[in-house]
């Protein structure tokens, strides 16, 4: 895969009111290190303010680290609860991570992966999310200058 890409992150999500769908499209930048498929990318929020986002993605975990106007790591490991902080212009919030499923498919020109999960804040259920990302080839060859 190119070092440049575009990146579709969507998550279906319930706070409690019913399943909404969240989906953010942009460009980012890619490489392969160590084992890990790693993915730079910005995302904008409805007020405009950038966050950006470090997804590391192998066949057995995804990490997603946030900074800017929200930041955070947050580590998803099938089967397993993993604790997260996370930081809001509101102030901190503590999370614990419970990931259900994830799976990760790598190909010569795309990465497909999807991680079902729920967060919890003081022990009660804070949110359910089933949130899919695919990376492909922005189509735009490196030129090594």
């Amino acid at each position: 895969m190119n070092k440049d890409i575009c990146i579709s992150v969507q998550g279906i999500q319930n706070t409690g009111s019913g399943w909404e769908t969240i989906l953010t499209k942009t460009t980012g930048t890619y490489y392969f290190e160590n084992g890990l498929h790693v993915v730079n990318y910005h995302e904008l929020d409805e007020h405009g303010t950038a966050t950006d986002n470090i997804l590391f993605l192998s066949e057995t975990e995804m990490r997603l680290c946030k900074s800017g106007s929200l930041s955070g790591q947050f580590l998803f490991l099938q089967g397993e609860k993993t604790l997260a902080e996370y930081l809001t212009p509101f102030g901190e919030m503590n999370f614990e991570v419970e990931t259900e499923s994830y799976k990760m498919r790598a190909k010569k020109k795309d990465i497909n992966a999807l991680v079902i999960y729920r967060l919890y804040a003081d022990g009660c259920l804070f949110l359910e999310n089933n949130l899919s990302v695919h990376i492909e080839d922005s189509g735009i060859e490196n030129i090594g200058l």
